[in-house]
């Protein structure tokens, strides 16, 4: 091939804004309760001070107004939406392999015949899914990595315990009391980068949504309780897994589990 035909990528400045959001909006356990503590404090103590913010709404006045129609409650996915709730804590019972395995394969292997259950920009899939097993029928406790296309996952050789290093790494310690597997979203921007450019991190914020909601979604379908999380010490889950926390980082991650207390409802 001719230097004339080959296919030049953009070139790509190494002040990557993306990168700089990324690296700024990280927690750090000696910064984390400074930052936001003070606001924490106000909504917890302060009654007012939660509804100082109003209530939720796009209000444009002066454009007339239609009240929506009753919705047609009764499909699976209404039942499964209606019912998600984010679980405070989770009881010490395990999780069945066939659960952690339904919930894996439906969200997130990929298949030749249609895809993965959550959209991937340009069907690139640059999120990889690690998780911390602490109590799954089956499978011993640890690491793993999840290959989507061979629906298989993948022991970690490392030595670290899964529910110290949960406990040391969230925010809200409570969540891995009792957590019987936890899911890290990783993204790996190369895979993005050469055909998105700078609008690759804005698409794999939006997957990883998509694929943690659908992880939940599945969940709620089997009986298991769920909690989405992104309070996470960033460092220390790059470190464990060998990421540089740019190029490949976390992202978000979702705590998976038997219910504690069914009635409960949360956010």
């Amino acid at each position: 091939m001719s230097a004339s035909s080959e296919k030049i990528l953009p070139w790509m400045s190494l002040d990557d804004p993306a990168e700089n959001f990324h690296l700024a909006s990280k927690l750090y356990r000696w910064i984390s309760d400074s930052s936001s503590a003070m606001y924490a404090h106000d909504l917890i103590n302060d009654p007012e001070a939660l509804a100082s913010f109003g209530v939720p709404s796009a209000n444009y006045p002066g454009i007339e107004r239609y009240a929506l129609g009753s919705s047609r409650w009764g499909s699976r996915v209404s039942e499964v939406l209606r019912n998600r709730h984010s679980a405070p804590s989770f009881s010490d019972a395990p999780v069945s392999f066939q659960d952690f395995s339904t919930v894996l394969r439906e969200s997130a292997c990929v298949t030749t015949s249609y895809g993965r259950g959550a959209p991937s920009a340009g069907g690139l899939y640059p999120i990889d899914c690690y998780l911390c097993v602490n109590n799954v029928q089956g499978l011993p406790k640890g690491f793993y990595a999840l290959a989507p296309a061979t629906a298989e996952v993948h022991r970690l050789p490392l030595e670290q315990d899964p529910r110290k290093f949960l406990q040391e790494s969230l925010v809200f310690q409570n969540l891995a009391e009792h957590s019987a597997f936890h899911v890290f979203f990783i993204a790996s921007m190369p895979r993005l980068r050469v055909k998105y450019g700078q609008r690759s991190y804005r698409f794999a914020l939006i997957e990883t949504g998509h694929l943690a909601q659908a992880m939940i979604m599945c969940a709620q379908e089997s009986g298991l309780a769920s909690c989405a999380v992104g309070g996470f010490i960033d460092q220390k889950i790059d470190d464990l897994l060998c990421l540089d926390g740019v190029e490949q980082s976390v992202l978000y991650s979702v705590a998976f589990g038997q219910p504690d207390f069914p009635g409960r409802t949360a956010a």
